[in-house]
C-alpha cells in the first residue's frame, strides 16, 4: 500500500512538472520555402548556422546575417530577422521544423510555408558533377519582350558551386548563391526581404529561365554572354524638372517635428537626401555605406536627412519601422515620413523631380543648396567591381562638396 502511493505521488510530480521549450539543435540548417503547392520540389533553399539557441546567422554567398531576436514557446520557435522584423514561426521536430513566414512589410501578407531540416549544408543537390560554364558578365532581360527590363548579370562559378548578382539600372539583387548541374543552374536568396529563386539552362551560348519571388510572382528571363555589357548611367536618370531649382520638402519625423532643408541645421552643409524605404534590402546597402560616410566626415560640414517612403501611410508603423532601422544600422541623422512608397504618389510629394524611379535615390545638395548630383539606385557590395567603383566615385564627390566654400 505504502508503495502505490509513492508510486501515485512520483507521478503527480512528474505531471505537474512543466515540459522544457524545445530549442534549435547547434550546427548547420537548411532552411526551404515551399513556393508552389501542386509542386513540393519547387524551393527556394538558404543556408543557416545555428551558434547557440538565442544567436543563428543566414548565409548567402559572401553575406552573412546575424539574428538574436529569437523566441520558444513548447515545441515552437519565433525568430524576427534583423532590419526588416520579417518572422519565421516554426514548430520544432527533433532535427526537423516546419511553419510559416510573415514579411510584414508588405501591403497584403502573403505566409510562404517553409521547412528546415538539420545536418545539411547543401543548398541545391549535386547531381551532375559535368558543370557547364555559368562565369563572367551576361547581358540580360526579364520578361518576354526584347529590353522589357535589362539587366547584367555577374556569375563567379568554382566547378559545381556559383555565387552572383543581377545589376540593373536601379539597383541589384544583392548576394545570390547556388549550384550548376550539367547545363542548369539555379541561384537563390534569403536577407530578410527578398526571397528570390532564378533557374536557367544554357544552350548555344544563351540562357534562358524563370524568376521566382515568393510565392506570388514568377517571370521568364535570357541572356547572352556580354563581357563589355554596361546599363544606362544611374547619374541621369531622375533630374530636376524645368522651372525648379532647388529641392524643398517639409516632412515630420518620428518626434513629429517638421524637418526642412531651410532649417539652420542644414544652412551652409553638403546635405545627401537618401529617398529609401525601410522594407527596401537595396536601400539598407546603401544606408550602411552612408553611415560610414557620416561617421567621418560629419564633423567636415556632411550632413544626411533620409525620406522615408512607407507601405503603409499610418504614423504609428512609421515610428516603430523607423526606430528598428535606427537601432539596427546605427543610423543617427534625421529620418522623415515622406509619403508612402507607391511610386507614382512618391512623385508627388517631391513634385520638382521628373519622376521616382528607384529606391533607393542619392540627392547631393553643395553648400550653396544646389544639386549637383543625383543618384538613381544602388549598386551594392553584391556587385563587386560596380560597388567598388561607385564607392570610390561617391566619396570623391563628397570631398568636393566639402571643400568648397559658399
Amino acid at each position: 500500500m505504502k508503495k502505490t502511493a509513492l508510486y501515485i505521488l512520483v507521478g503527480m510530480l512528474c505531471a505537474c512538472t512543466p515540459k522544457t521549450d524545445s530549442v534549435l539543435k547547434t550546427g548547420n540548417w537548411l532552411f526551404a520555402f515551399q513556393i508552389d503547392e501542386q509542386n513540393p520540389d519547387q524551393q527556394i533553399p538558404f543556408n543557416v548556422e545555428v551558434l547557440n539557441e538565442n544567436h543563428l546567422v543566414v548565409s548567402n554567398a559572401d553575406e552573412q546575417i546575424d539574428v538574436q531576436e529569437i523566441a520558444y514557446r513548447r515545441d515552437s520557435v519565433f525568430i524576427k530577422m534583423p532590419v526588416f522584423g520579417s518572422e519565421f514561426k516554426g514548430r520544432i521536430s527533433g532535427e526537423k521544423i516546419s511553419g510559416e513566414y510573415f514579411n510584414y512589410n508588405k501591403s497584403k501578407v502573403h505566409p510562404i510555408p517553409f521547412e528546415a531540416e538539420y545536418g545539411t549544408q547543401e543548398r541545391f543537390e549535386i547531381t551532375d558533377e559535368n558543370a557547364a560554364d555559368f562565369s563572367g558578365k551576361w547581358e540580360v532581360n526579364f520578361g518576354e519582350e526584347e529590353n522589357d527590363s535589362p539587366a547584367i548579370g555577374i556569375f563567379e562559378q568554382d566547378g559545381n558551386l556559383i555565387t552572383g548578382t543581377f545589376q540593373t539600372e536601379t539597383g541589384d539583387y544583392r548576394y545570390l548563391e547556388g549550384a550548376v548541374n550539367g547545363n542548369t543552374m539555379q541561384l537563390s536568396c534569403f536577407d530578410g526581404a527578398h526571397v528570390f529563386l532564378f533557374t536557367a539552362e544554357l544552350n548555344d551560348s544563351t540562357l534562358n529561365g524563370w524568376f521566382y519571388s515568393g510565392n506570388t510572382y514568377k517571370e521568364k528571363w535570357s541572356a547572352v554572354k556580354a563581357d563589355g555589357a554596361e546599363l544606362a548611367d544611374m547619374k541621369t536618370l531622375t533630374f530636376l524638372k524645368s522651372g525648379y531649382d532647388k529641392l524643398s520638402f517639409a516632412f515630420p519625423n518620428e518626434e513629429g517635428d517638421t524637418i526642412s532643408l531651410a532649417d539652420e541645421k542644414y544652412k551652409g552643409k553638403a546635405v545627401i537626401v537618401q529617398i529609401f524605404g525601410t522594407w527596401c534590402p537595396n536601400c539598407m546597402d546603401e544606408t550602411r555605406y552612408l553611415v560610414e560616410m557620416y561617421e567621418k566626415y560629419n564633423a567636415a560640414g556632411l550632413e544626411i536627412i533620409g525620406l522615408d517612403f512607407e507601405v503603409k501611410p499610418d504614423f504609428d508603423y512609421f515610428q516603430q519601422r523607423i526606430e528598428r532601422y535606427r537601432n539596427d544600422l546605427n543610423v543617427s541623422w534625421e529620418l522623415v515620413l515622406a509619403g508612402t512608397s507607391n511610386k507614382q504618389k512618391a512623385a508627388e510629394a517631391l513634385p520638382m523631380l521628373n519622376k521616382i524611379i528607384s529606391y533607393p535615390t542619392a540627392i547631393f545638395i553643395d553648400r550653396k543648396g544646389e544639386i549637383r548630383e543625383i543618384h538613381t539606385g544602388f549598386s551594392g557590395p553584391g556587385t563587386g567591381e560596380a560597388y567598388e567603383h561607385y564607392k570610390t566615385e561617391t566619396e570623391a564627390l563628397i570631398e568636393t562638396l566639402l571643400n568648397e566654400t559658399i
